[in-house]
């Protein structure tokens, strides 16, 4: 069962998943399909991994989504 266990938790690690996109452009994309709630923990593994130029544009799509929900409120 731990192969399992390993083979998923590489399989979500901030790495595999840049490694997905070809370009900056995409993962915004893919970021803004995103729920505010599974950003937010996106988050805070690209910070546990150092990916912080990534961080960035999780943080942006995080504020716009909240941004979003006030204004419909």
């Amino acid at each position: 069962m731990e192969n399992y266990e390993d083979y998923y938790l590489d399989l979500i690690s901030p790495n595999t998943i840049i490694d997905s996109f070809k370009t900056d452009e995409e993962f915004e994309s893919w970021c803004e399909c995103r729920s505010y709630e599974y950003l937010k923990d996106l988050l805070k593994d690209f910070v546990l991994h150092e990916r912080y130029e990534y961080c960035v544009v999780i943080r942006d799509t995080i504020n716009d989504l909240y941004l979003k929900k006030l204004l419909r409120n």
